[in-house]
């Protein structure tokens, strides 16, 4: 009979591989028992491998905690990224950047020509546009998140709430085509809320390596999201689950 051990291993392997797993399934391909398996999800969700999930699992989202330790990841998709995001830009519109790496980078690729109303809570975002000429910006003050160098707290969603975006730059943690749109704290979990709330058209701007993965809070269901930008083709098969959800794949 197979072993514990073999089972987690077999479990870790196909869970890096599949990005999520059914219970089902996985009790018929290693020959026990749902609840011999439903035990060992649970074991290895609180080892932190995988998050276990009702009927099954899925990738934890294992980005940095820490922005300073995100800064040299992933660097050259996401200029891919940014180059594919800004062509969703045009005169006059309005525009939320929420905080996070990517959408930094997306904000160094606006050209000095285009005209825009941006709104931000994120101190890197506002320092890169704060130099444009045709940048009219907008600072979405209130507690400071050192670990994330964005605003937060009642003060920062009061500026959003007053205000309607034609697009909104969303950070990402995790995303699920089931569960939506993760992150991975309460708090920015609520100012990301509102950016989707009051805008038009809500973009999730990711690397690929965050899709299928799961983050604690959920900031939107899928189904909310028009644009998913990542560096991979939009024909691309990771993709293709989310784009059958009429959600433009850029």
């Amino acid at each position: 009979m197979i072993s514990k051990e073999e089972r987690h291993d077999f479990i870790l392997i196909k869970i890096q591989k599949e990005r999520k797993l059914a219970m089902m399934d996985l009790a018929t391909e290693l020959g026990v028992s749902e609840h011999t398996v439903r035990r060992d999800l649970k074991e290895l969700s609180d080892a932190g491998l995988l998050r276990a999930i009702r009927g099954g699992a899925t990738l934890r989202s294992n980005i940095p905690f820490d922005i300073y330790d995100r800064n040299n990841l992933d660097v050259i998709e996401k200029q891919s990224i940014a180059k594919k995001s800004i062509t969703l830009l045009k005169d006059h519109q309005v525009i939320f950047f929420d905080g996070g790496t990517t959408t930094q980078a997306i904000a160094r690729n606006i050209p000095e020509s285009l005209s825009l109303t941006v709104v931000t809570h994120s101190l890197p975002i506002a320092n890169i546009l704060a130099s444009l000429p045709n940048i009219s910006l907008i600072f979405a003050g209130g507690a400071f998140c050192k670990s994330s160098l964005t605003m937060q707290g009642q003060q920062t969603i009061s500026t959003y709430e007053e205000i309607y975006a034609d697009i909104s730059f969303i950070g990402v943690c995790g995303l699920d085509l089931y569960r939506g749109l993760t992150a991975r704290t309460i708090e920015e979990t609520y100012v990301k809320r509102v950016l989707c709330k009051n805008s038009m058209n809500i973009v999730a701007a990711t690397t690929s390596n965050k899709i299928d993965t799961l983050a604690p809070f959920l900031t939107c269901p899928a189904s909310d999201i028009s644009y998913l930008i990542t560096e991979r083709a939009p024909s691309d098969s990771i993709l293709q689950p989310y784009a059958a959800q009429d959600i433009t794949i850029l």
